[in-house]
């Protein structure tokens, strides 16, 4: 019995490290064999990374699989700890000091929002389902809100390991007879993990701190002592530096000193047309901002813009505006090649304006910017109808069917189109 216990929670961590560990929508999923340590985010992962936090884990996992056979209870503890420790850095890499990851699963939230909305527009039995983005559609500004929102972009690979490290903990702690030494054990793994949540937490933390002094500087009219505040909060912390509200702070301060007229008074000033609804002219200035700014600026400039633009595309798109509205994708597809919506847009735009091909090309481009079974789906019957009118009702089917059993509980359409076909 007592090696059932033990091999339970060893199960469980082996099992945690195969599926998913990062997985928001519309972004590929991560597990713990092929998410790096120390990395920034990027798309598509190969399916091994040899400085992984998988790699790391089965090493600790066979420290402990032998103290586990040589029936050392306090070492299988300490591989559990150990195990637990490296879930929380982990989750403190996509949320604090290597918050790139956390701006793609949010970049990804708004990409699926774009399209399951279009979706819902187009098909009103999907209405029904509910969004798989909704754990991540809470704006984000502090630590606390980027705390949430990383638990939401989380996979049951995570919690698998995690599960699995407490169980291995528990079966330690189980057969445990030298309770002095635990106690050593505890508090020098408490202080350890003190220490390391201090070393990831410091900089956002920090960076919160001078964006407060920012703004009561900028109450007492201390422009330039506030400007060197943000300045200073963005290049500690680089969350800072991947949204806009710093650039835009940055911006109504340098208007405020008279200072010429810079990149961030643009990005500044494009901000304020979109919130008069000026779609045109935000457009203009998001694009001048980012031709005249820095590496950083530009990028947080684009991204606004292609979202920006694939909002309005879809409102023309609403209201029957298609040819205007598939204008506005193919602006947010050059502002950022990487966003599926624009082309899922732009794919659907040519649908309905019965350019069959070239919807279809853009419908395919999909495929390889997300892994939202939902989302697929969708594109599949689209892919479906689009071959069903250029006259292959055998490949359109296949479409369907795929479509079908891909997210079989939910996308009724597929089932629809599918039966459909049969008596067109």
């Amino acid at each position: 019995m007592r090696k059932i216990y033990w091999a339970f929670g060893f199960a469980l961590v082996a099992i945690g490290l195969l599926f998913p560990w990062f997985d928001p929508v519309t972004t590929p999923r991560f597990n713990a064999l092929n998410f790096p340590i120390a990395h920034s985010a990027y798309f598509w992962p190969g399916h091994f990374a040899f400085f992984s936090y998988g790699t790391a884990a089965i090493i600790v996992t066979g420290l402990g699989f032998a103290a586990w056979c040589m029936k050392k209870d306090l070492a299988v503890f300490c591989v559990g700890l150990l195990l637990l420790m490296g879930a929380m850095t982990f989750f403190l890499q996509i949320t604090s000091w290597e918050p790139t990851w956390l701006k793609m699963a949010l970049d990804g939230r708004e990409d699926f929002q774009h399209c399951y909305h279009l979706e819902v527009a187009y098909s009103i039995p999907d209405i029904f389902v509910r969004s798989p983005a909704r754990g991540l559609l809470a704006p984000v500004e502090a630590l606390s809100g980027r705390f949430w929102a990383g638990t939401a972009s989380l996979g049951s690979g995570w919690v698998c390991f995690c599960a699995g490290a407490l169980w291995i903990c528990a079966a330690g702690v189980s057969q445990m007879k030298e309770w002095t030494r635990l106690k050593i054990v505890l508090l020098g793994f408490a202080i350890l993990v003190v220490l390391l949540g201090a070393l990831q937490l410091w900089r956002p933390i920090a960076a919160e701190r001078l964006l407060a002094s920012a703004e009561m500087k900028e109450t007492r009219g201390a422009f330039p002592d506030a400007a060197k505040d943000v300045r200073r909060a963005m290049a500690i912390d680089e969350w800072q530096r991947l949204r806009p509200a710093c650039f835009v702070q940055l911006g109504n301060l340098y208007q405020k000193m008279n200072l010429p007229e810079g990149p961030e008074i643009l990005f500044a000033r494009a901000l304020v047309f979109q919130s008069r609804g000026l779609t045109e002219e935000a457009l203009f200035y998001y694009g001048q901002a980012a031709d005249e700014g820095d590496p950083e600026l530009r990028r947080v400039a684009l991204v606004e813009k292609a979202g920006l633009a694939s909002r309005y595309a879809a409102t023309l798109y609403k209201q029957g505006r298609i040819g205007e509205a598939s204008r506005y994708w193919l602006v947010s597809m050059e502002a950022v090649p990487d966003r599926s919506n624009g082309f899922f847009g732009a794919g659907r735009a040519f649908l309905d304006m019965a350019d069959y091909s070239t919807a279809i090309k853009y419908f395919e481009t999909v495929f390889h910017k997300t892994s939202q079974p939902c989302l697929l789906s969708d594109i599949e019957n689209d892919l479906g109808d689009c071959w069903y009118k250029l006259g292959d009702p055998n490949l359109a089917r296949k479409y369907y069917a795929a479509s079908y059993k891909r997210h079989v509980r939910s996308n009724f359409r597929a089932l629809k189109t599918l039966t459909e076909s049969y008596y067109r």
